[in-house]
């Protein structure tokens, strides 16, 4: 029993004693110690070395007129070993990192990435790989792919000075395409294809700043062809549709319609694109088959030029003044428009007490309507066409919009 205890007290001294030791041992090897250490003796020399005074001519250069310190020339030549010693070992080809293939990989920041040239891989803030391509003069200019920090491709294509330029694809974050066609200056541009995040095809043809704006062909979510015809800032020009006869407006719209009918006009509901038109026959055609005069699109917003407007004073800084405004007793579209409308939001006040007698699921008879409900109409002339803004009341929000052909500028 003493025997151990006395082997207790002698290990208990021993550690004691040593506890000191290994404490400044960890402490003395630890990298922060190092590292400060090394800083202060550092900053010790410099700052003995410029806080020398000089005393005679031997501490000087004399260059011409002037004389220069001696340990300032040292010093400064001192200073450019260190940062062109630091600048080699991180920067030039020969301490470089290679990639297996041969590819010299660059961190983002880098100071030789500016003056590299030709295939280099480009590593993110994180360390994680940017880019693969080419570089041109410190710009990815040529082929490449940008990758996102989780290593998901985000774009694979040409490239200009850092921007997306010629033939190329964007995707989304998730990794799956996004956009595969054309761009200039980051933007879509030119023919493409616009893909929604689930994969389906959404948009097929020709695009500007970035935008739908031309001929195109949108897609429905199982891919079915939707709408043939013409875009402008990513919406259908629905002006195009007047005029045209109901099978020529059948060959532009694909999907899923409900037909309102009466003794002399129809109203044709385009629920695929949020739409509907109005028919009138023309007694004056062979064919008696009737004519677009207005399309109603039910969107409570309006997109001129690429700039998204919801309010009417918003509507007059980009139409200009209305050439009419007041309260008007509703017709037909009108009419059918706010069932709609109403059916989803209640946007306007009672109701139009629209009757209808179903011939079909998709076809309904038209027999009676609130023809003394009223709504405020704004209405701007834009070259020879008419748009027309419905609200509930004299306000600042309307709730649907149509257009029409002007018959002054077509007379």
């Amino acid at each position: 029993m003493g025997g151990n205890n006395l082997l207790n007290i002698l290990i208990q001294t021993v550690k004691s004693k040593m506890t000191g030791f290994v404490t400044k041992f960890r402490m003395y090897t630890s990298w922060s110690f190092i590292k400060t250490r090394v800083v202060v003796k550092i900053r010790e020399f410099f700052s003995n070395l410029l806080g020398f005074k000089p005393r005679n001519n031997e501490d000087y250069f004399t260059v011409g007129r002037w004389m220069i310190s001696r340990r300032l020339v040292y010093a400064l030549v001192l200073i450019i070993g260190v940062v062109s010693i630091w600048y080699i070992s991180t920067e030039t080809s020969l301490f470089k990192h290679f990639d297996e293939d041969g590819v010299k990989t660059y961190d983002y920041n880098s100071l030789r990435l500016r003056t590299a040239k030709g295939h280099v891989r480009i590593l993110g803030k994180s360390g994680y790989r940017a880019f693969d391509g080419n570089v041109e003069e410190g710009y990815v200019t040529g082929e490449g792919t940008l990758y996102n920090p989780v290593g998901n491709v985000v774009y694979t294509g040409t490239f200009d000075q850092n921007k997306y330029e010629g033939q190329g694809t964007l995707n989304y974050p998730a990794g799956n395409m996004m956009y595969q066609g054309t761009f200039h200056d980051n933007r879509f541009e030119g023919n493409g294809t616009l893909y929604r995040e689930n994969g389906t095809k959404e948009y097929e043809g020709s695009f500007a700043r970035g935008m739908k704006n031309g001929a195109g062909i949108l897609y429905d979510s199982g891919e079915n062809e939707l709408y043939i015809g013409s875009f402008s800032s990513d919406n259908i020009v629905y002006s195009e549709m007047l005029g045209k006869t109901a099978s020529e407006v059948a060959d532009c719209y694909k999907g899923a319609r409900d037909l309102y009918m009466t003794d002399d006009e129809s109203v044709v509901y385009m629920t695929g694109i949020g739409a509907l038109y109005h028919g009138v026959r023309d007694a004056e055609a062979l064919d008696d088959e009737e004519k677009v005069t207005e399309v109603y699109v039910l969107h409570d917003y309006f997109t001129y030029g690429g700039e998204v407007v919801d309010t009417i004073p918003d509507i007059e800084d980009v139409l200009g003044s209305p050439v009419y405004e007041g309260f008007s007793d509703i017709v037909l579209p009108e009419a059918i428009a706010i069932d709609i409308i109403n059916s989803g939001r209640n946007a306007f006040d009672g109701v139009a007490d629209l009757v209808t007698t179903d011939s079909f699921s998709d076809v309904s008879t038209v027999e009676a309507y609130d023809r003394d409900y009223e709504v405020y109409i704004y209405t701007f002339r834009r070259g020879d066409v008419l748009y027309s803004f419905v609200c509930p009341n004299r306000a600042g929000y309307f709730e649907f919009y149509y257009v029409s052909q002007d018959e002054e500028e077509t007379a």
